[in-house]
This record gives structure tokens, C-alpha cells and sequence, in this order.
């Protein structure tokens, strides 16, 4: 039957946080007048900053420091990688290293391509922004990470800038800042080189200079943080056109766009914004769809790194920046999962020891969404509380997922399902206990009803039907002789290990003539019931 919802103290659900909670502000230790990109991977968070790359710990507390960069600008990493690849503009290179032992495995060499500032990763693909301020000397190469020696290849026209640059799957978007009117650019990346797809130009007039770049998941939405407009746009990577815009009031209420990113789900947007002071920040978490505002939360005295926006399970992370001194400071929002979940657990109404039994349930998002494909953490306790194998089971798109268990014993077995949620839904357990009973075997003997004496007679039987293993047992034969003179007399024949499908094998060779009765019983234990059974043989004296 169905149990409560319950996690244990191990599996701990993040709670939604209060609006304009401004989460934990944690000062790295570094000035640096150029850097503030952030990504996190592999429980480590990476801060580029100038002439080193910081390394924070999830609490945002600094444990490592990768030193000696000359112009560290920019970070990339997959979602399913131990990597990151750094940008080191002054040295005309980008690096790889291993996020678990926070070293750099490899050196890319980008002095054909001076000043990488900007990256971007899909797959096996790094995408660089590049330029020193040259008009036309600028532009965006790609990488085939693969690649012993990456070949780069080009993609687009020459600028001055190095463009921002974002990619999902087959679509990357570019674009160079700073410069007015803005143009976006949009590439197939499928082909090589790219195929052009169009341009993002707003309007006539263009659009304003291009302080931020990122594309949703799907790869159906350029967004845009743009220099006086007081908001974030949607962009139809398709028709180019305007899809919606984010605090689209026009109004300057929370001050300047600074960056912009989507969540992974591609629910949600989250935009960074500067006062015009240059001494505040803020950052605000908008519906992807609705632009309905859905979480505020601010910070006084300091400012939001442009580009600066990463997550990371139910984190976000910023980049923040004291206005005179430079100092950095990296800004970790509280655990961030706007909506819940309910997640449940249908367990058989009843079980049997060694027999499979199916479990099923469903992860509802309170948006009515599908969630996906998504991972559930199945956990499971014997009747003594001993802990059995961890497993991870993985849902159907709509969220329906099943799975079958062995009980290996009976008794009062414990399962719990786990969703740990991400960035934007609260994660979720449910849990159930079944009651298991014994395995009731089905007894069966076979041989001969007829025998000599002097002769062997040979049985086999089974109690097994159903594809089962068994643990070890044992079978007890006892014959039971009837005399024709009407002497009865009984003996216990030697014990029999059945195999692993419960099947088993004796013989014996009667001495005397009569009706010998062969009872046949399977010991019982935790896991089996005990049975009997009976097979009668007559046996005659041999013929002349």
C-alpha cells in the first residue's frame, strides 16, 4: 500500500526562498579589472578573474586558485563534463582544465586569432568571441573539442569587438557590443562552415549596443540585454522577430541591463540589472513565457558583472563587482526552485518473497509542464532497516516512470523515490512500505509407481515455477514401508540441496516388497513456506 511522503535525513528537499532574499555574498579575495565570468561544474564553482581563475566551493567559500593567466576573460563548460575551458585574452589561448583536480590538462593556441574574450560550448564544440579592437579583425571561431589539434573555423563577418556569442544545439547566435545599431546574427552550425540563418536587427534603426547574449535550450529564443531599454528581449531564432520583452514597461525602475541568461529548462529568464550609479544590483526571475515577475532579489553596494549569470542544480550564481576598488565578489542566490513537484509511489497491494513485483508512479510539475526525462534517486530498506543497492530510475517524458523489485526474504520492505528538483521546481520524495509474505512453493514429485526389489528407483520433483532463484534450502525423504504381512516400518532417507530453480533428485533401492510411501517435505526459513508431498510405489519381489 501507498505510505506518507517522507524523506529521510540524508535526502534533504530545498524550500523555495523568500522574495528579495539576497542570498550569500562571499568576498573572493581578488581585484581585477577585467574577468567576472562564472560557470559551475562538478560541485566547484570557477570564477575568471584576470591573472587567475578563483575556485569557490557550492557554499561559495574560495578553495583553489588557478594562478599565473595572463587576461582570464571568459569560461565555458558542458553540462556533462569535467571540464572547463577558459578564454586567456593576453596570451591568445584557451585552456582546458579538469574540474576535479582543478589543473589545466591542455593549451589551445589562438594566436591567429588574438584576444579571445568571449566562450560558448555545445557537445564537443567551443565557440570564441576574438578581437583586439581592430576594425575587421575581429570575429568567431569554433573548435572540434575532439580534436587533437583543433583546426578553428570561422564563422561570419570581421568586426572590432569580440562578439558575444551563444549556442543550443544547431543554432549559435553573435553579436558585437558595444557598438550601435546592434546587429544579431544567426548561424546553422550543423554545416561547415556555418550557414548564415539571418540577422536580429529590431528595427529599422537597428538595435541598441548589446551588453549581453543567450539562447534558450531549445534553441527557438535569442535573448538580448541591450543598453537603454530598460528590458530584456525575446527574439524568435526563426522569423528574427520580437517574441516578447521582460519588465516591458519601457520604464527604468530597475535600472540598466547587464546580463541575461534562460534556465535550463527554458522556463524561466533571469536578467541582471545595474543601478545608473553603477552601485547597486538586482536580479529578477521572470516567467519565459508570461514575463510575469516571479522572484526579485537585490544587493546594495556593488555591481553586476556584465554576462555574469550560471547555474547550477537549484543555484544561481552572479558575479559582483565594488565599484571603486574593483574587488570581486561572487553572489550565490538561495536555493532557487520557484514552483514544487509531487511526485508518487503505487505499490502492489500485495507481494511474495522472491517473486517480481512492479512499482509505479508519476512527477507532476506545479506548472502543468511535462517535466522531461528525468533521473529519481529509488532507495530501499530490508525488514531489519539494512540498507539494499542504490539505483537511479529514469521517467518518461510525461513524468510516468515504473520499476520492478525482488523482495529477497518476506517481511515489511520500505521504498522511497527521490526527485532532487532543479533550478526552478522544488525537489520531491514519496515513499511506501509492502508487506511481504513467504513464497508458497508447489510441491511436486515424480518416479516410478512401480518397482523391484534389488532395483533402484529414481525420483525428481520440484517446487518451483515461476523463473525463481532460491536460496539454499533443503528437501527430508522419509519412507514409509507397508509389508504384505502388514509390518510397517519407517526410515529417513539422506537430505537433498535442490538446485537454484528448486528442482531436486533421490533414488533408493528397496530391500523388501510392499507398498513403500516416499514423503517428500521442503524445510521452510524466512523466505519459503514449508510443504509436503507423497509419492507411492509398489514394489514386488523379482520374477524367476
Amino acid at each position: 500500500m501507498a505510505g506518507s511522503l517522507l524523506l529521510t535525513s540524508g535526502l534533504l528537499v530545498a524550500q523555495a526562498p523568500a522574495a528579495a532574499a539576497a542570498g550569500i555574498v562571499t568576498d573572493l579575495g581578488v581585484v581585477a579589472k577585467r574577468g567576472g565570468d562564472v560557470v559551475a561544474r562538478g560541485s566547484k564553482v570557477f570564477v575568471a578573474a584576470d591573472d587567475r581563475i578563483v575556485v569557490a566551493s557550492l557554499d561559495g567559500q574560495p578553495i583553489s586558485t588557478i594562478s599565473g593567466l595572463s587576461g582570464a576573460v571568459a569560461l565555458a563548460a558542458p553540462d556533462s563534463s569535467r571540464k572547463v575551458y577558459a578564454a586567456l585574452r593576453d596570451s591568445n589561448e584557451v585552456i582546458e582544465i579538469d574540474t576535479a583536480t582543478v589543473t589545466i590538462t591542455r593549451r589551445i593556441d589562438l594566436t591567429a586569432y588574438p584576444c579571445p574574450s568571449t566562450l560558448t560550448q555545445s557537445h564537443s564544440r567551443l565557440w570564441i568571441g576574438y578581437g583586439c579592437g581592430e576594425p575587421g579583425e575581429g570575429g568567431v571561431v569554433g573548435l572540434v573539442l575532439s580534436e587533437t589539434t583543433p583546426t578553428p573555423v570561422r564563422v561570419g563577418p570581421g568586426t572590432t569587438q569580440p562578439p558575444l556569442v551563444a549556442v543550443a544545439g544547431d543554432t549559435l547566435v553573435a553579436g558585437e557590443p558595444g557598438v550601435s545599431p546592434a546587429t544579431v546574427r544567426v548561424y546553422d552550425i550543423s554545416t561547415t562552415p556555418a550557414t548564415p540563418r539571418g540577422e536580429i536587427r529590431g528595427d529599422a534603426n537597428g538595435l541598441p549596443p548589446l551588453r549581453d547574449l543567450a539562447i534558450t535550450e531549445d534553441r527557438s529564443t535569442a535573448l538580448s540585454a541591450l543598453a537603454d531599454t530598460h528590458q530584456f528581449d525575446a527574439w524568435d531564432t526563426t522569423t528574427l522577430t520580437q517574441a516578447r520583452a521582460y519588465n516591458g514597461s519601457g520604464s527604468s525602475e530597475h535600472g540598466v541591463p547587464t546580463a541575461v541568461a534562460a534556465s535550463p529548462d527554458g522556463a524561466y529568464v533571469v536578467g541582471g540589472w545595474n543601478s545608473s550609479a553603477g552601485d547597486s544590483a538586482k536580479l529578477v526571475v521572470y516567467d519565459a513565457t508570461t514575463a510575469e515577475v516571479i522572484y526579485e532579489a537585490d544587493h546594495q553596494g556593488k555591481a553586476l558583472v556584465a554576462g555574469s549569470i550560471a547555474f547550477y542544480g537549484t543555484l544561481t550564481w552572479a558575479v559582483l563587482q565594488e565599484p571603486d576598488t574593483g574587488r570581486m565578489h561572487l553572489w550565490r542566490l538561495p536555493p532557487s526552485p520557484y514552483h514544487s513537484s509531487t511526485l508518487t509511489l503505487t505499490a502492489p497491494s500485495e507481494a511474495t518473497a522472491l517473486k517480481q513485483v512492479t512499482f509505479s508512479g508519476r512527477l507532476t510539475l506545479s506548472t502543468g509542464s511535462l517535466p522531461g526525462v528525468q533521473t529519481l534517486e529509488l532507495y530501499r530498506w530490508l525488514p531489519d532497516g539494512t540498507s539494499r543497492p542504490y539505483q537511479e530510475i529514469t521517467t518518461a517524458a510525461d513524468g510516468t516512470y515504473e520499476f520492478t523489485d525482488t523482495p529477497p526474504s518476506s517481511g515489511t520492505f520500505a521504498y522511497q523515490v527521490f526527485w532532487p528538483g532543479n533550478s526552478w521546481f522544488r525537489g520531491r520524495g514519496a515513499s511506501a512500505t509492502v508487506t511481504v509474505a513467504l513464497y508458497q512453493p508447489v510441491l511436486t514429485v515424480n518416479g516410478p509407481a512401480t518397482g523391484v526389489v534389488g532395483e533402484r528407483l529414481e525420483f525428481s520433483g520440484t517446487f518451483g515455477a515461476d523463473g525463481v532463484v532460491f536460496p539454499p534450502t533443503t528437501i527430508v525423504v522419509v519412507r514409509k514401508v507397508v509389508s504384505p504381512d502388514g509390518t510397517v516400518t519407517s526410515k529417513a532417507l539422506a537430505k537433498v540441496a535442490p538446485a537454484a530453480d528448486g528442482s531436486f533428485g533421490f533414488t533408493d533401492t528397496p530391500t523388501t516388497s510392499g507398498q513403500h510411501t516416499y514423503t517428500v517435505r521442503l524445510v521452510g526459513n524466512s523466505v519459503i513456506e514449508p510443504a509436503n508431498t507423497s509419492h507411492v510405489v509398489t514394489v514386488l519381489q523379482p520374477t524367476a
